[in-house]
């Protein structure tokens, strides 16, 4: 298949790209993007007096924004290192050039614990403005303006909250993450400008994450849908090769669906990419795009948007979901308790560390009004995700402190069978009378970590009951509404 004419746009297109870890894919996608005619939004930015290289942000000084040059860099096996093609574009990296957490020239540390202020005052900012790119090239300034842009990629790291970070926030105590999906939900967040969506990072559109996502979808009538991955997805340098596939593809005349599936299948992802988008957005081409006539998005009665990936080739409906029954996590201060929720996770204190005193309940409804005594309830403890490389034993982790409504003799099993180590993962729990919640309390150890520590990564819960006559809920994974961040 060979390349098509695709006509310059009709009208000004910008892109911008935002990236949290090794900038190779975003350069690439950015580089390679202009070839459809379009712009870079942040081409609006005056190059700072003391380095060319860097783009002035007079409302956020302290962004790192820069111009820069990076070659593909394959490992191959035996561990040798094959370089590939150069790009150069200029992106945003609000936690430091590559994710290091530095930004040399214009933060004040050498070392990513010193910027702790200036990358959160970055991430803040992000925050807000991958929902609506804006700049103002008469103030070289982002946040503000007229100046839009149609098309943004987020390249960085990714869990299955929906969240969005940098390299840096792994490795610092109370740094937040860039794009905090349930926050942009629960704020009335909605996109501005921008039709598409491309997330080049791990399981940020896991059907989990789809409530959040169709809140923010159906808030716009602008915006159109969502390339990413509801898997793992590949280091920023394979990515790059992808994304070069990707846009070549789009030059031959796919559809972005398309295009995205077939560089994806093409570098060993085709059993992890998705697309999320509505039904009337399923075949857009850059040529509809830059000639003006993408077909336009139904609202009434209802927006109808589907998931595309390998199994469902054809789509299928995206729909709310709610859980079969209630499991969250409470932390205990100062005599305080506080339930942990999406909206306050990542607030100073209500992260967790060695020492901290907290709590997992789990309540019956909506399945059930009570639980039955003799239920047996089992509680399964997650790091990031199912196969993730970290040790865990929750009775080396965690001190039983109290149990509410259950049997003093709470056991412990494995249940995870992803994870490579043996330790055991749940809490079996049985209720000794009816009770509409239960409650088992917990003191973390000297270590939360058996292994390497990790910081800002969320810990969540799988749980299921049953009850003496065999009905109740089969596993279930509550990722949304039972998610704890360490400190």
């Amino acid at each position: 298949m060979t390349e098509v004419t695709i006509k310059p746009p009709s009208s000004d297109l910008f892109y911008v790209t935002i990236d949290g870890t090794r900038a190779i894919d975003s350069l690439a996608i950015g580089q390679l993007w202009q070839k459809f005619g379009w712009k870079n939004l942040l081409g609006g930015l005056n190059a700072a007096a003391s380095d060319a290289n860097r783009r002035t942000d007079t409302a956020h000084a302290n962004l790192p924004i820069r111009f820069a040059t990076e070659s593909q860099r394959f490992v191959q096996k035996g561990g040798s290192v094959k370089t590939g093609n150069s790009f150069a574009d200029i992106v945003i990296m609000p936690e430091g050039r590559d994710g290091s957490g530095v930004d040399a020239g214009n933060w004040p540390s050498a070392t990513k614990s010193g910027n702790v202020s200036q990358i959160n005052a970055a991430n803040t900012f992000i925050q807000g403005f991958i929902l609506a790119p804006a700049c103002n090239p008469a103030t070289s300034a982002l946040g503000s303006g007229a100046r839009l842009a149609d098309l943004v990629y987020v390249s960085s790291h990714g869990v299955r909250t929906g969240d969005m970070f940098g390299t840096a926030s792994n490795d610092i105590d109370e740094v937040d993450p860039f794009f905090i999906l349930a926050k942009a939900a629960a704020t009335g967040g909605k996109f501005a400008g921008v039709k598409w969506l491309i997330l080049s990072n791990c399981n940020t559109l896991v059907a989990e994450t789809h409530n959040d996502w169709l809140t923010l979808m159906t808030a716009s009538k602008s915006f159109r849908g969502i390339l990413g991955y509801h898997g793992t997805s590949v280091a920023a340098d394979p990515s790059s090769g992808a994304d070069v596939t990707f846009v070549n593809q789009l030059a031959k005349g796919k559809s972005l669906k398309d295009a995205w599936r077939q560089a994806n299948t093409s570098w060993g992802m085709a059993d992890r990419w998705v697309v999320v988008c509505h039904d009337a957005a399923k075949n857009d081409t850059i040529a509809q795009w830059n000639g003006g006539t993408l077909s336009g998005v139904p609202f009434a009665p209802a927006p109808v948007i589907k998931l595309f990936d390998e199994n469902n080739l054809s789509g299928v409906a995206v729909t709310r979901s709610s859980d079969p029954f209630q499991v969250f996590w409470s932390i205990i201060a100062a005599g305080t308790t506080t339930k942990i929720t999406p909206a306050n996770r990542y607030t100073k204190g209500n992260k967790i560390k060695p020492g901290s005193t907290i709590s997992i309940t789990v309540a019956s409804a909506p399945k059930v009004a009570t639980f039955a005594a003799g239920t047996v309830i089992e509680v399964t403890l997650i790091f990031v995700r199912e196969d993730y490389i970290e040790p865990i034993d929750v009775t080396k982790m965690f001190t039983i402190t109290a149990k509410t409504g259950i049997d003093p003799a709470v056991t412990t099993v494995r249940r995870n069978t992803q994870r490579s180590d043996k330790g055991v993962d749940t809490w079996v729990m049985k209720v000794t009378s009816a009770a509409a919640s239960v409650t088992l309390g917990l003191t973390i150890q000297s270590k939360l970590f058996l292994g390497d520590v990790h910081h800002n990564l969320p810990f969540w819960l799988k749980a299921k009951f049953t009850a003496p006559n065999g009905t109740g809920v089969p596993t279930f994974d509550f990722i949304h509404d039972a998610a704890i961040y360490s400190a």
